[in-house]
């Protein structure tokens, strides 16, 4: 078994800073804040971004990260002891595991974790992408949001994990718990794991997860994001009409959506151009594609080309679908239908 540290250190990594972002979530919710506040986001992202990186260079320090953030806001803003707070309460609650994350202990320390995560990605070496927050919307209202973290090594992605403090363990179960963390590493499969218990290591292979590869359109079940600004709702209307989706979609923020794919909570995931310019962020989706991918999925573009998570911060390719493998490719014939082969209909649904 390959990347069996890699997937344990980043598991105790991402459930760490879920657990801080859960805290931080709940009590921006308990206290009230106007929209345009956006300080509990910020220190969410920095105090996330910092615990991860600290702890994936504690253990591996020849490695790259790709991150969102930089110290500069933390400096200017003097936001060190809110964010250090933050820190110091997770690294009691989770004492257990400061031995293998290490700690953070003042603010030179949290600037310079922070900063680390300024690689530019590449198709050489080990490169962690990192997500602290995906889904601020989500974050913000009390609702969907997840911490991402995925380890691409030659520009292939190897180990993905993707916490989702909010996410129910199944969306259709009126009961559910509530909190999860998925992990994938390439070739061995896609994992789930209760966010309150014990990380084991590799991870718990009790509780694997696949999606329903005997779902035809008749059955299948539709992701899509909450914000119209990040997929063309428009656009996947029309695809549901043409496939003959009879189910409502889904809507959820982050990537909590692939991992709904991937427990087999839904056949679909449409991630479909706004911006005709935009190209997404490989920290987007590193680790949703690979759980989509382990769970016996595809994910590629729209027009069904491989995601390329070497070509740097970014890919270069347009919009994202995730399904089955029994479904996907119909859905890539139908995105040509509707844009055109080489999307020259494309600009009819997106802004410049």
């Amino acid at each position: 078994m390959s990347f069996v540290k890699e997937a344990y250190i980043a598991q105790l990594a991402v459930k760490r800073a879920s657990l801080l972002t859960k805290r931080i979530a709940d009590e921006h919710l308990q206290r009230g804040i106007e929209k345009k506040d956006k300080s509990p986001v910020t220190i969410g992202d920095f105090a996330a971004q910092a615990v991860i990186i600290h702890s994936i260079l504690k253990n591996f320090p020849e490695d790259l990260i790709v991150g969102e953030e930089n110290s500069s806001l933390i400096k200017s803003q003097h936001l060190e002891p809110k964010i250090l707070k933050e820190i110091d309460w997770v690294q009691k609650s989770d004492s257990v595991s400061n031995d293998k994350l290490g700690v953070i202990t003042n603010a030179e320390e949290l600037c310079s974790a922070v900063d680390k995560g300024n690689s530019k990605g590449g198709h050489k070496g080990r490169i962690w992408a990192l997500d602290p927050i995906d889904g601020t919307s989500g974050f913000l209202r009390g609702a969907q949001y997840a911490v991402c973290l995925a380890l691409i090594v030659d520009g292939v992605v190897q180990v993905g994990v993707v916490g989702c403090p909010h996410l129910p363990h199944s969306l259709y179960e009126k009961d559910s718990k509530i909190g999860g963390i998925y992990t994938a590493v390439k070739g061995q499969g896609a994992y789930f794991q209760d966010l309150a218990a014990a990380v084991t290591s590799p991870y718990d292979s009790s509780h694997p997860i696949h999606l329903h590869n005997d779902y035809d359109f008749s059955k299948a079940r539709v992701v899509e994001g909450v914000e119209k600004g990040h997929s063309s709702h428009e656009l996947q209307s029309l695809i549901e009409s043409k496939l003959k989706i009879a189910q409502p979609p889904v809507r959820l923020d982050s990537q909590v959506k692939y991992c709904a794919v991937a427990n087999g909570d839904a056949e679909i995931y449409l991630r479909l151009p706004t911006s005709l310019s935009y190209r997404e962020k490989i920290w987007d989706h590193a680790s949703g594609w690979l759980l989509v991918h382990e769970s016996g999925g595809i994910v590629t573009d729209i027009f069904g080309n491989k995601l390329d998570f070497g070509s740097g911060r970014t890919l270069n390719s347009q919009g994202v679908i995730a399904a089955t493998a029994t479904l996907h490719p119909e859905i890539i014939k139908t995105v040509k239908d509707l844009v055109g082969e080489h999307g020259q209909m494309l600009y009819r649904f997106c802004s410049a």
